[in-house]
């Protein structure tokens, strides 16, 4: 029975074109991430080890300072560059020119930003102020990513995936041989920026392997300006969003010391890195759920409804079983003097489910150009995670942080929903309790194979 169900649902899939695209679109997505996060989280925690929570902490209080900052280098226009590449695909240059060149502008002001906060922060910590600025020059780098944005739109990652995997590869050697030579903190902070020049100089080369031309791209000022315009509250969002993501570690750094960060720094480390899941599924799903709206209402609510349900189910996956298993996780990857970090991580893995349903939700906003409603809602729950911090810090240090974070995910990720629409806030909380789960599972595909 149970090798029929399989062989139909293998059927199933290879044998429709749309979910065959879909499938292998998210496989390599999919295979991207788990790979690069499973060898990383392996590579961190060796790195982690060899540095001491000490170092480890004021390495991650620089970086942190600079993702928070780093945001502002796409200025938000990921998800509508996708849109607007799968909607006016006549307009493919001036799209992708004009893209590029506001990233470019962006990536500059990442770098002067970080300087100019880090400096005001720390001005008598001259090795933070480097590290910090080093890491900014990332996301000056990462401009090329409107090469990945438009093998996103057209469901084709496996070429981005490659050219990131190879830099990535090399430079994993990079690190290991840098702990085994005993190259000093500052050294993992280049080699980071480094992998990502790299990963970029692949990227150049996958397109024009798939016959694209770079040179072909053409500013314009009309669709720079749209961009602009319709992705100005998403970089807030985004900025907001990662202030949850980061602003505990630099708040934990300043009120308390950086060996604390070390070890809430590898608790984050571990509760984060499933989240490439509804990232990859909602960059594999956006594209569609574009085409739905415009072709069929009825089906766009349902599919929408399909990967709520789903991206919750995944999420119980991983938050359950590191909810009962974190001082495990903690001592396997990070080693017996980073234990501590188990209480911590056993409260932050919650904020998890409701991060990947707010991604989900974030798309439905997108599709419908209420990217206002992203923004509102992050900037609410960064302010109250803000709020909570400081009381919490000081009481409980690094388990105040994740406290702080968890309520402010819940009022982010799910109780602004009501605000913006009762319709998704009720998918959203169906999606809690499974419901029409077993009802895709047999109209979706049992029936239909």
């Amino acid at each position: 029975m149970l090798k029929d169900i399989i062989k139909r649902l293998y059927n199933r899939i290879t044998g429709h074109d749309e979910i065959r695209r879909l499938f292998s679109n998210f496989s390599w997505l999919a295979f991207d991430r788990m790979f690069r996060l499973g060898v990383n989280l392996f590579i961190v925690g060796w790195i982690a080890r060899y540095l001491g929570r000490d170092q480890y902490g004021n390495m991650d209080y620089a970086m942190s300072i600079a993702g928070i900052v780093g945001v502002i280098g796409s200025f938000g226009t990921n998800n509508i560059i996708v849109r607007d590449l799968v909607k006016f695909s006549d307009k493919r240059n001036e799209i992708l020119g004009s893209s590029f060149l506001i990233r470019q502008i962006g990536g500059i002001l990442v770098v002067l930003i970080s300087f100019i906060t880090v400096w005001i922060l720390n001005p008598d910590d001259t090795r933070t102020q480097w590290m910090a600025v080093i890491s900014s020059v990332t996301f000056l780098a990462g401009s090329l990513d409107v090469i990945d944005l438009d093998f996103q739109s057209q469901i084709k990652s496996k070429y981005s995936v490659i050219a990131n995997d190879i830099s990535f590869i090399i430079f994993t050697i990079v690190r290991i041989s840098m702990i085994l030579l005993k190259f000093p903190m500052m050294a993992f902070v280049i080699a980071g920026t480094s992998e990502v020049i790299l990963a970029q100089v692949f990227m150049i080369i996958s397109y024009y392997k798939t016959g694209h031309k770079i040179l072909t791209w053409k500013w314009d000022s009309a669709i720079a300006r749209g961009l602009l315009r319709d992705s100005w509250p998403l970089m807030l969002s985004l900025m907001s969003g990662a202030l949850f993501l980061r602003i505990g570690q630099v708040m934990l750094g300043k009120m308390v010391n950086y060996s604390k960060l070390g070890e809430y720094a590898a608790a984050v480390k571990i509760s984060e890195v499933w989240y490439f899941v509804p990232i990859v599924i909602s960059s594999t799903v956006y594209p569609k759920l574009v085409e739905y709206k415009k072709q069929n209402e009825e089906m766009y609510r349902r599919r929408l409804q399909d990967v709520f349900t789903i991206i919750t189910i995944i999420s119980y996956g991983a938050v359950i079983p590191t909810f009962f298993f974190n001082k495990q996780f903690i001592w396997i990857i990070f080693g017996e003097q980073y234990t501590g970090a188990g209480i911590i991580l056993s409260i932050h893995i919650w904020a998890g489910l409701f991060v990947a349903t707010s991604i989900i939700r974030n798309c439905w906003c997108n599709v419908e150009n209420f990217t206002r409603g992203i923004f509102y809602s992050t900037l609410a729950g960064a302010v109250i995670n803000i709020i909570l911090n400081v009381p919490f810090i000081s009481l409980w240090g690094g388990v105040g942080a994740a406290l702080a974070t968890l309520v402010a995910r819940i009022i982010t990720g799910y109780i602004s929903t009501i605000f913006m629409s009762r319709d998704v806030f009720i998918m959203q909380t169906k999606s809690f309790f499974l419901k029409g789960f077993w009802h895709m599972v047999r109209e979706d595909f049992l029936k239909k194979m």
